[in-house]
């Protein structure tokens, strides 16, 4: 459902997350407040997908865009046996950025944005809500359905996933006693205490335990700066997107690509339309698989990338007659986007996870944290530009977007799921852009899922079922290899949109795919 107001507008993957933003713009917060103390409500209601032990993206806009890149890094040395692991200790490998992106964020809201609102005021209701209890999310029981055999493995899981013994089923409460303690912490002494105080401490007791190769002082390292985006020119307006080491860069090659095909002439929704936007982003994950990595540990000139000579290259590589083969391993992931505009006008969008769904499974001490396993994003080879290296961010998923429009208008969107990341919002933003399509009809717009998925190891090209049957015969007559998933599949991502039209009207929705809401302020 679309919400519109000429005042605020919030859109997060869970109604509870959206109903906390509000409060904090209807108290006269910035579209950056709604955002924290949404995003500390989603660690609570949503923590298989989400939490203080994660990374964080920002995209901000008032004049200008901004990002913040909120990625933690390796520590000095690997885990005990020196092998990084896909889930348990091994996997708590690197930092969790999340929180200093909060303090990056939060700086601007007030010294930029004039927010008087201090970190109790931000927190306080995410930290009853976890005290207190709040009815087990479908989001929540549908993953630890699917990952019951792993969950058994990981003791620390067993509290934000069962009760009484039993698992949590429909109607029960999940209570979060720990964390709701840590978020009390935070509220009092402000987050920097999760790198530099108290909660540090105990973090760095955790690490010593766990034998994960991180310590108090890696953590006392994280940063999260300001970083320039990186955007291409697309038909009337711009595309934005975050630097590397996220994929960003990838999305964007390649709908600068599709800024050389005639996706107007070719109907929407066409077989030659899915042909296009697959063909784009299959080159530009090869060329990811590559080459992305920590920018800061590399000359890699990832800019020149974006090159009026190189875009006319990966237009020019697109076969109109012929899929090109596809066998590259996928990168699963699960993560949640938000954003808020307030009455002033300014967005702040948030893209932040676990990497996969309940991280490293392993919850720090007596914190109530989950810690994420993005330290699973680097390469195993040493020698690969996103093999391991001390104090090395890995390559990321997380990804979200904005297009500013020559004529005002203003899209700012997002998803979750990994590979999935950048051909979901290839679908939105041709839906958007190319097509002039409300956000209702591009967030329910058939998507595709190239590749391999949390559901299943194959390499085709998955498609949902409300696509046409001619499109679907069309795109097997090209020589892509199609499976039909069920219609709106929560394989292809929980996306979420908010759109300003030029008079400066907010509209914003979430994915009928999903659980969340968007709500407007009264007017």
């Amino acid at each position: 459902m679309i919400a519109t107001s000429s005042h605020a507008v919030i859109c997060t993957p869970h109604a509870q997350a959206s109903a906390a933003g509000m409060q904090i713009l209807d108290a006269g917060g910035t579209a950056i407040d709604a955002m924290l103390a949404a995003s500390a409500m989603l660690a609570v209601v949503f923590p298989h997908m989400t939490g203080l032990g994660g990374d964080a993206l920002w995209m901000i806009h008032d004049t200008r865009v901004r990002t913040i890149v909120g990625i933690g890094q390796a520590g000095q040395r690997l885990p005990d046996g020196g092998v990084i692991g896909l889930r348990g200790p091994s996997s708590v490998a690197t930092t969790a950025g999340a929180l200093a992106s909060w303090q990056t964020a939060a700086t601007i809201s007030r010294q930029d944005w004039g927010s008087r609102l201090g970190w109790a005021d931000l927190l306080q209701d995410a930290a009853s809500v976890a005290e207190v209890g709040t009815p087990v999310s479908q989001s929540q029981l549908f993953w630890q359905t699917l990952r019951q055999p792993l969950i058994e493995q990981l003791p620390d899981l067993h509290g934000v996933c069962k009760t009484d013994g039993r698992w949590l089923r429909a109607g029960d409460t999940l209570r979060q006693p720990a964390l709701a303690n840590t978020l009390r912490h935070l509220a009092r002494y402000g987050v920097e205490d999760f790198y530099q105080g108290e909660l540090a401490h105990a973090f760095g007791a955790a690490f010593d335990r766990l034998g994960c190769g991180l310590t108090q002082a890696d953590l006392g390292a994280t940063r999260a700066p300001l970083v320039a985006p990186v955007s291409v020119p697309y038909r009337q307006g711009r595309l934005y997107n975050v630097a590397p080491p996220c994929q960003g860069l990838y999305t964007l090659q390649a709908m600068a690509a599709l800024q050389h095909k005639p996706l107007a002439q070719v109907g929407n929704g066409s077989a030659l339309y899915y042909h296009y936007l697959v063909e784009a982003i299959k080159q530009g994950l090869l060329r990811r698989n590559a080459q992305l990595c920590d920018p800061l540990s590399t000359a890699w000139d990832f800019a020149a990338s974006l090159d009026e000579r190189h875009v006319q290259g990966y237009a020019d590589a697109i076969d109109d007659q012929r899929a090109a083969p596809w066998n590259e391993p996928g990168r699963p992931a699960d993560t949640v986007w938000m954003a808020a505009t307030d009455a002033q006008g300014r967005t702040a969008c948030l893209i932040q996870s676990l990497f996969h769904d309940f991280g490293s499974g392993c919850i720090l001490g007596d914190t109530g944290v989950l810690w994420q396993n993005r330290a699973a994003g680097f390469n195993a080879n040493p020698e690969h530009v996103n093999g391991w290296a001390p104090g090395k961010r890995p390559a990321h998923t997380l990804n979200p977007s904005c297009y500013l429009a020559d004529d005002g208008r203003r899209w700012f969107f997002g998803t979750q799921g990994g590979d999935g990341q950048p051909q979901t919002q290839m679908v939105l933003a041709t839906q958007l852009i190319d097509y002039q399509q409300p956000i209702d009809q591009a967030l329910g717009f058939p998507r595709f899922l190239l590749g391999r998925s949390f559901f299943d190891s194959t390499d085709n090209l998955k498609l949902e079922g409300d696509m046409s049957a001619a499109s679907i015969e069309g795109l097997a007559a090209l020589g892509h290899g199609v499976e039909i998933i069920p219609a709106q599949s929560p394989m292809t991502g929980h996306a979420g949109i908010i759109a300003i039209d030029a008079q400066g009207r907010r509209s914003a929705m979430h994915d009928p795919r999903g659980e969340g809401t968007a709500l407007g302020q009264a007017e």
